[in-house]
């Protein structure tokens, strides 16, 4: 400190001295460029002066009249300078030269303005002369002042400048001796200050050097000190684990960067300087934000540091990551709340979405939520993270999951179909080539390497239902038995809670089936007692009419027994067991039987069915189950394309036998397609009242699913419908057991 202050007082000399050399040079500059000025006006003046008398002599030999508006401006200008060089003279000398200048050029002109006068009255030769010569007597005394001024105007500045070097000299010598004194004493201070110090230094670096290491030897404490308008000024290893900041990174920057946007926005920074400041001492428990964003739970003791005098010098802040028994206190209170969650949430999707966001970050970094369709596949129901980055990066790779495995993301899918928990403590490049060779898909993974998998299927009453999938990302926070332990208990809980509130849909479904079935078996039941008691008081006299009231019971019947194997096919369905029996059935045969045995229907509905068979297409299925395929086809064909031609054809492809059923209604909308074949879903024909009870493609779907097959549905609004079954050629016969297909295909 000592040599630092006397080397500010050596260099204060030294810029001091600099200055006065810079302004005695300044001042030399000013004089002389003052000098030359005025050397130049001079010089103008005596030109001004000649301009004019030529002027005047060329107007007098050429007698044009512009030469004399050259010589009045000509006069003008010298006028001016003259003007211009009293403003500047300052001796009385030169003032003197200037009157006797200014004298001498008004005689000039005056002769001349009298020679012009006499010439215009035309006087004689002689009196001309007289005039000429005494125009010619001022002109020389004006050349004559002229050289005069320039004289003297020439030795002052030759004056000035001997002056004003003389003057530098003195200043120049004066400075460098002021300026090497100042220097010697500059020295001298600092060598008394430096032996008076030097003990006292290096004590103090001595405690500097044992206060770091004490510092830097608290690993799991971040240690740091904020200047009093909060910036970092220190900061130890454990800062950098705890909070992600370099001490390069963070130096300098305002411990605001620590607080979370929404402390941020509420003043807290100040507010806890301002409160420590106040009662020397602060300490409070809230979450903390590291570098990349992610959140913790943070213990933090703010100390106002003050000097001897009183005086704020900083604050001191201590914190401790608390996140681990903050973890433990939250995992506790995680099955309550996950309970609390199902009992009072109506929608359990939308509850094992909030569970999601309750995992995240207590339990982890990200949390993925997987519930398997209708249709077997795995749908996102909840994707979050603590790094929006990541939450992003995370969707991405969900829609990459495409081609075979769309709908089946790896790793998700398998532990589904396992039914163990998969715990991967490390994600590495190895681990992730195996999961995909898809260099897109690969190059998304690459993001999570090094993150921390748990993996948990969601099991109940002996099947899966979905897959709750955990990501950590910090190194010192890799998932362990403890966590797997935990998070199986919790989505052995959300499975349990997913299956009862099926299970509730499904007693729901059932009682509005029953109120359904009820309504829809009275129907046809009503209309067949009433046409039997009219036939038993029909006259049997009237023949055709016997004939109609039979036909209209026998359609009755007829639907009636549509609606009762419906209901059986759904119970066999819904009980998990129904067995196919197999043999060689002919398709063609089939349609063609189908096609007669519905042919009072078509007439009635005003339609024409269009067969187009191609024969030979023979495999081993059921045939009553594809009857019950066909005649539910057919008569939702009739149904919606009432009065329009209906077309059946069979066709064999690929060792496929392909059945194809298409009306020319209205159409399905888009919306609907994606439903048509679920349970109680339909969509009602144009105008017509709603009835039935939704079963029909549904047990379409379900039976031709049973033989192996599949059933699509393509339609434009206003273009009709055209369903599609294909079967393959050869068809084991096997039980339809909701427990030996995938989760979720049989409901």
């Amino acid at each position: 400190m000592g040599f630092s202050a006397s080397l500010a007082v050596a260099l204060a000399i030294a810029a001091i001295t600099a200055l006065a050399l810079g302004s005695v040079l300044t001042v030399d500059e000013h004089v002389s460029e003052q000098g030359l000025r005025h050397r130049l006006a001079v010089e103008q003046l005596r030109r001004a002066y000649s301009d004019k008398l030529a002027s005047q002599h060329a107007h007098e030999a050429t007698g044009e009249p512009y030469h004399l508006e050259e010589a009045r401006q000509a006069r003008l200008q010298f006028q001016a300078l003259l003007l211009l060089l009293r403003s500047q003279e300052d001796r009385q000398q030169e003032r003197g030269l200037l009157d006797g200048l200014e004298q001498a050029e008004r005689a000039h002109e005056e002769a001349t303005r009298a020679m012009g006068e006499a010439w215009s009255r035309g006087l004689s030769e002689q009196e001309l002369a007289v005039l000429r010569g005494g125009r010619e007597a001022a002109r020389h005394q004006t050349y004559e002042a002229l050289d005069w001024l320039a004289w003297y105007t020439e030795a002052t500045f030759n004056q000035q400048a001997i002056r004003a070097d003389q003057a530098e000299r003195r200043a120049f010598w004066l400075i460098i001796l002021v300026a090497t004194l100042g220097l010697l004493v500059a020295m001298g201070l600092a060598w008394v200050l430096t032996r008076a110090l030097w003990p006292l230094h290096h004590e103090a670096r001595a405690s500097e050097a044992r206060f770091r290491l004490l510092v830097e030897g608290v690993k799991d404490y971040a240690l740091y000190m904020l200047d009093p308008k909060g910036r970092v000024v220190s900061w130890n290893p454990g800062a950098e684990r705890i909070h992600g900041w370099r001490a390069e990174e963070v130096i300098g920057r305002t411990g605001d960067v620590f607080y979370t946007p929404e402390a941020r926005a509420a003043g807290q920074p100040r507010g806890d300087m301002e409160r420590a400041a106040r009662e020397g001492r602060l300490e409070w428990e809230a979450p903390g934000l590291r570098k990349d964003g992610s959140r913790f739970w943070a213990e933090s003791l703010l100390t106002a540091l003050r000097s001897a005098d009183g005086r704020l010098e900083g604050f001191a802040v201590l914190t401790r990551d608390s996140s681990e028994r903050k973890r433990l206190e939250r995992a506790q209170h995680l099955f309550v709340e996950a309970e609390r969650l199902f009992v009072t949430e109506k929608d359990p999707d939308q509850a094992v979405a909030e569970l999601a966001r309750l995992l995240v970050p207590e339990v982890a970094d990200g949390c993925l939520l997987f519930l398997l369709s209708p249709e077997g596949e795995l749908v996102p129901r909840a994707v979050t993270h603590v790094s929006p980055e990541k939450e992003h990066l995370l969707w991405e790779l969900i829609r990459l999951s495409g081609g075979p495995q769309r709908g089946r993301p790896h790793g998700a899918w398998q532990t589904l179909c396992s039914g163990r928990t998969e715990r991967v403590p490390e994600m590495k490049l190895e681990f992730m080539r195996e999961a995909t060779d898809d260099p897109v898909y690969l190059e998304r993974m690459r993001g999570l390497e090094g993150a921390s998998l748990l993996l948990v299927p969601l099991r109940a009453m002996g099947h899966s239902v979905g897959v709750l999938m955990l990501v950590s990302h910090r190194p010192e926070r890799r998932f362990t038995e403890t966590d797997q332990v935990f998070v199986e208990e919790l989505a052995g809980r959300t499975a349990l809670s997913l299956e009862n509130a099926r299970l509730l849909r499904e007693a729901r479904a059932a009682l509005e089936l029953i109120g359904v079935a009820a309504h829809d078996l009275g129907n046809p039941l009503q209309a067949l007692q009433l046409m039997l008691g009219k036939l038993r008081r029909q006259p049997p006299s009237e023949p055709e009419k016997l004939r109609e009231v039979l036909t209209a019971a026998v359609r009755h019947t007829q639907r009636l027994g549509r609606l009762l194997h419906n209901l059986l096919d759904l119970s066999r369905l819904s009980s998990g067991s129904m067995e196919l029996e197999v043999g060689e059935v002919d398709l063609a045969e089939l349609a063609r039987e189908a096609v007669e045995r519905h042919a009072e229907q078509a007439a009635e509905a005003g339609s024409r069915v269009v067969l187009d068979v191609e024969p030979g297409v023979v495999g081993r299925w059921d045939r009553l189950r594809l009857e019950r395929v066909l005649t539910n086809l057919l008569s939702n064909a009739f149904k919606h394309g009432k009065g329009q031609p209906i077309e059946l054809r069979v066709e064999r492809t690929d060792g496929h036998g392909r059945l194809i059923v298409r009306d020319h209604g209205p159409g399905i909308p888009e919306a609907q397609q994606r439903t048509i074949f679920e349970r109680f879903k339909k969509a009602p024909a144009k105008g017509e009242k709603k009835e039935g009870f939704g079963l029909g493609l549904y047990i379409v779907r379900q039976l031709v699913e049973a033989h192996g097959g599949s059933v699509l549905v393509e339609s434009r609004e206003g273009e009709g419908a055209t369903f599609t079954v294909e079967l393959p050629l050869v068809s084991a016969g096997r039980e339809v057991d909701a427990s030996a297909q995938p989760p979720g295909m049989v409901h």
